[in-house]
């Protein structure tokens, strides 16, 4: 059975009028005076041209037809243009019959990519298509251009999309792949998923610049599609989750706000009053209490449940036969990593900070408030947080807190963990090893600018001190509150120091390495024994490398790039690999001097610079006869 493929573009629909105004501004003007020389040599290819000779028979009826999309599809992209028109006239039309043969390239590539004895290969313009039709395709190729009432293209593929996700309901999208020679895509590709509300895993942004390189063409869009392909099942689940939990969501409000009225101001009154008799915070004692009646509306709500459900089949389905291993890692190439680190900031630092202030005149005062200016999880560091700055963790339990603050005793003991701040950058995913307690992605305003710190906690190593002189030795450093651990994370780190023996850190505190690397292709048979896959002519070109403990793996749309230039780099040295599993391969992880698919041993090395990555190869690294893909990721 035919699969079907829909590629809504509105050049590859055919080229019109208004394409030729967009690249040759003057051409109609130029051809409005019937004595121009060029209107004279457009008259000559229109007689040559079986479907427009009736129309050329007179000066006025050759102007009016010379207007219409008729004339272009049938006179200027004919083959009588190519052999009748004047040089002048071809000239002058160049603009737009480039942005002709490179339409042409693209559809061809599309019908080498999708052949007629697998695919029927539907091409369509404006209005985009309805539901029902982009129900019956395997995968849509739709390409950003503005319909009516559109104000931005950008804004008005997401409004189209976020329409077909909300009228599918439980229908299975196919996967869409969105296409454009605007740098606009680009720009917008973090926020397509969350503007569409299709979830990234049926989703892919291909400029096409990208579809046009030599290495990509037929092989990449066929590539594309295959690897979308095997995950539409789970963009399809991800989409059903997230609809399930917004209505959830939804729910939720309307039940806590009941749950609120009802309670009323007598009952915050009592939630109040009991926070003050135990010395806790009012803001984080009511914040609890919300936040875990607003969960529970969300956790009993039998639908989400179903959708967590199919959800986890659907993640268990793309496991290995022994259930520990990925067989599929699921591509990804709208990642957001900010929203990513952000996710993990939430999961670790309390949203609000103690406002009041921990330093008083009287040491008596400050014994009297510390419960709440200075709280179980609190993180000071002095007036600078740069990389490598020392800062301390309160982890003084509530319940000593409270009492010091009964008491009013300044004599009482404070303890702090002591961390060590790491600056992150936008491209740092540094690696935290299971002996290391790491406190993820403290997102902070310093000096006007938003930045970015991992703590890492030097287990065992304390500072202990009566309060008295912690004030005193608070006001010398110009120590302050830079944010709040949750109390689980907290609970953590007091468990590390207390214990060297229990687990430092959670699972959920650690993340893989986000390594910057270039690749290289190594064997007797090349000239030099390598060559590297190349950006420009002369510049290798830079991906990032996950690294998971042993495992390394390329994201977004690295695996497909690369894994297309091996197949063709291989082909040349008469070795032929499939660019499927290779792709999958990569992306779902390999180990450094274990085999790829087809053959091919994978190495990683280590080199200081990425400038002089060459100088990580070892020419005896390879035997003869064998080729070798080397990844050197910069130390």
């Amino acid at each position: 059975m035919q699969r079907c493929i829909l590629v809504v573009d509105d050049e590859l629909a055919g080229l019109r009028k208004v394409h030729v105004e967009g690249t040759v501004p003057d051409f109609y003007e130029t051809i409005a005076d019937t004595t121009d020389p060029k209107f004279e040599s457009l008259c000559e290819v229109a007689k040559a041209v079986a479907a427009a000779q009736q129309f050329v028979g007179d000066e006025d009826s050759a102007g009016a037809y010379f207007q219409t999309d008729d004339a272009v599809r049938d006179v200027l992209l004919s083959v009588q243009f190519d052999n009748i028109a004047s040089e002048e006239l071809k000239d002058l039309l160049e603009p737009f019959l480039a942005r002709s043969r490179r339409v042409s390239q693209l559809k061809n590539d599309f019908l080498t990519a999708f052949p007629a004895s697998e695919f029927i290969v539907k091409f369509v313009g404006a209005p985009r298509p309805i539901l029902t039709q982009i129900a019956e395709c395997d995968t849509v190729f739709l390409d950003l251009f503005l319909e009516d009432g559109d104000d931005a293209p950008v804004d008005g593929v997401q409004k189209y999309l976020r329409e077909l996700s909300a009228n599918a309901s439980n229908l299975t999208l196919p996967p869409i792949v969105l296409m454009s020679t605007h740098n606009e895509l680009n720009e917008h590709k973090r926020n397509f998923s969350a503007g569409s509300q299709i979830s990234a895993a049926g989703l892919m942004v291909l400029p096409k610049a990208k579809i046009a390189e030599p290495q990509f063409r037929a092989a990449g869009l066929r590539l594309s599609f295959d690897q979308l392909s095997r995950q539409s099942s789970v963009a399809h689940s991800m989409r059903a989750f997230i609809q399930s939990w917004m209505n959830a969501l939804m729910r939720a409000t309307e039940e806590t706000s009941k749950t609120l009225w009802n309670l009323d101001a007598s009952a915050m009154q009592q939630i109040h009053l009991t926070s003050i008799r135990d010395d806790d915070p009012y803001d984080e004692h009511l914040n609890e209490l919300l936040s875990r009646e607003y969960l529970f509306r969300v956790e009993s709500d039998s639908d989400v449940g179903a959708k967590i459900k199919d959800l986890d089949a659907q993640f268990r389905s793309h496991f290995a036969a022994d259930g520990k291993e990925l067989a599929n890692r699921l591509i990804a190439p709208m990642t957001d990593v900010d929203t990513s680190r952000s996710l993990m900031s939430h999961f670790t630092w309390l949203g609000v900070r103690p406002t009041l202030p921990f330093m008083c005149y009287f040491d008596e005062e400050s014994a009297e408030r510390v419960s709440r200016s200075l709280p179980f999880g609190s993180v000071l560091c002095g007036p600078t947080l740069a990389h490598d700055t020392q800062c301390w963790v309160h982890i003084t339990q509530q319940c000593d807190l409270n009492g010091i603050s009964r008491a009013r005793d300044a004599n009482g003991t404070l303890i702090f963990a002591v961390a060590e701040a790491r600056e992150l950058q936008p491209s740092d995913n540094p690696t935290a090893s299971t002996t290391d307690l790491v406190a993820r992605s403290l997102q902070i305003d310093e000096g006007g600018m938003r930045r970015e710190f991992d703590l890492r906690v030097r287990v065992g190593e304390l500072r202990a001190m009566p309060l008295r002189s912690v004030i005193a030795q608070a006001r010398h450093e110009r120590l302050r509150i830079i944010g709040r651990l949750r109390s689980d994370i907290a609970h953590q780190i007091v468990a590390a120091t207390t214990n060297h023996m229990s687990r430092p850190a959670s699972q959920l505190m650690l993340r893989p390495a986000l390594l910057r690397s270039k690749v290289f292709l190594q064997s007797n048979s090349l000239r030099n024994g390598r060559t590297p896959l190349l950006e420009t002519a002369k510049k290798a070109r830079v991906f990032s490398l996950t690294q998971e403990r042993d495992l390394y793996s390329f994201q977004d749309d690295a695996c497909v790039e690369i894994s297309l230039w091996l197949a063709r780099e291989l082909s040349q040295l008469n070795i032929n690999v499939a660019a499927d599993p290779l792709c999958t391969a990569l992306r779902k992880g390999w180990r450094s001097d274990k085999q790829l698919p087809g053959g091919i041993l994978a190495k990683v090395r280590e080199w200081v610079g990425l400038d002089e990555a060459y100088k990580a190869l070892e020419n005896n690294d390879v035997a003869n006869g064998q080729v070798q893909l080397t990844v050197v990721f910069e130390r």
